[in-house]
């Protein structure tokens, strides 16, 4: 069961800052690729790129691309991503490790600051970077394991997601599912795996972002649910 100090939003919270991280993470390395395809192979590579994700984005080169995956006027932007996972972290500060939140403090801090500047690949690399210790951190089994597997779940999720969109082929999302399972059982004992039987991408993308709601409704949040219905009464 869910440790009774995260309540059903706290839970929400802390699994998107996971799944807003992981896809930061992911963009940013599919924008490098992108970034060199553009360059030497393809100039519509980003556009078809981003397709798959129902993103349609505008560029005129290889460096306004990479402008557009960071700072483009869309939910798949680097920007924006980094700013949900921003606000999701205030909301759990108090369950998180201060250094992560710190390094993603700065981070944010740093994309909105560079706005209107050239975004560059060496640019994109740092800030791999700075996911990478961020997520090893919010990852993290150590200490506050009941919340940190909140962050994994979202990650795993998230890593699912994107990469059934971006490549398709449902091997090379069973690692995902098995380990999105795991966390999933650790966190609601009542919890029964999800086995993917169908080929058909939206039905299987369906049932995998569905698994959050399995792990926290009914009794795995019933530390909410007794205050709210005290509240009630109360009134």
């Amino acid at each position: 069961m869910i440790d009774t100090a995260i309540t059903v939003n706290l839970a929400q919270r802390l699994y998107w800052k996971g799944r807003y991280l992981q896809r930061a993470q992911t963009m940013l390395k599919e924008l490098v690729i992108g970034y060199d395809n553009v360059i030497d192979r393809d100039i519509d590579y980003g556009r078809y790129h981003y397709a798959k994700l129902d993103v349609e984005i505008d560029y005129g080169n290889a460096h306004d691309f990479l402008r557009q995956g960071v700072y483009g006027n869309h939910g798949s932007s680097i920007a924006s991503m980094i700013m949900m996972a921003r606000e999701n972290a205030i909301e759990s500060r108090n369950l998180l490790d201060e250094r992560g939140f710190a390094r993603l403090n700065l981070m944010h801090n740093q994309i909105v600051n560079a706005r209107g500047k050239e975004v560059t690949p060496s640019m994109l690399e740092d800030f791999i970077d700075d996911l990478s210790f961020i997520l090893g951190i919010f990852s993290s089994e150590l200490g506050r394991t009941k919340a940190y597997n909140f962050v994994r779940l979202g990650q795993y999720i998230e890593r699912f997601d994107l990469i059934l969109r971006l490549y398709g082929g449902f091997d090379y999302v069973n690692a995902e599912l098995d380990a999105m399972n795991t966390i999933a059982k650790r966190l609601n004992p009542h919890y029964q795996f999800n086995k993917i039987f169908t080929s058909d991408l939206s039905k299987a993308l369906a049932i995998v972002n569905g698994i959050i709601n399995k792990v926290i409704e009914e009794k795995a949040c019933i530390l909410e649910t007794v205050e709210q219905e005290s509240q009630t009464q109360g009134l």
